[in-house]
């Protein structure tokens, strides 16, 4: 009878010890949260990084400038106020308050090249109260005609 209650009382024990609550644990998200903010694309070979600044009024304009190589350089994103996830066709159409909920639409600026998209997507991969992140290629033209591509963009900025 000592050992049945000696084996009981071990077994209770063990089984108190290995249990944890799961209110304390976190997951690898948790205790590393991306809280970084970017804006990264490539053009025609030359790569960019900026911090995004975010203004909202009809549209959310993500918005990275600095001057890159002596050279002011700027790229804007806009999506609708309300964005959803999933890939969305970027596109030159003008705004209006027809397409201002579904408008995705680019341009980048190099010194005094500015280069509209007409063609290309953006992904929003992740949306919270707080920020958006996704990943962006379009391709456009200048004025002179001259195409130019951006690819491998991703960003993560403010909401």
């Amino acid at each position: 009878m000592k050992k049945l209650s000696f084996l009981l009382f071990a077994f209770i024990s063990i089984s108190f010890l290995s249990c944890s609550s799961d209110d304390d644990s976190t997951t690898p998200e948790e205790e590393n949260p991306d809280t970084s903010l970017y804006l990264r694309f490539t053009l025609n070979g030359i790569e960019y990084d900026f911090e995004p600044e975010t203004l909202t009024s009809q549209r959310t304009l993500i918005l990275g400038n600095e001057t890159v190589n002596e050279v002011y350089s700027r790229i804007s994103l806009w999506i609708p106020n309300e964005p959803s996830l999933g890939t969305h066709e970027i596109s030159d159409d003008f705004p209006s308050d027809a397409n201002l909920t579904t408008l995705y639409s680019a341009d980048v600026w190099i010194g005094e090249e500015v280069i509209d998209a007409s063609s290309g997507t953006l992904v929003i991969t992740e949306l919270s109260d707080d920020y958006v992140k996704g990943t962006f290629s379009f391709t456009g033209t200048n004025e002179e005609g001259t195409t130019a591509t951006v690819t491998n963009g991703s960003f993560r900025s403010n909401r």
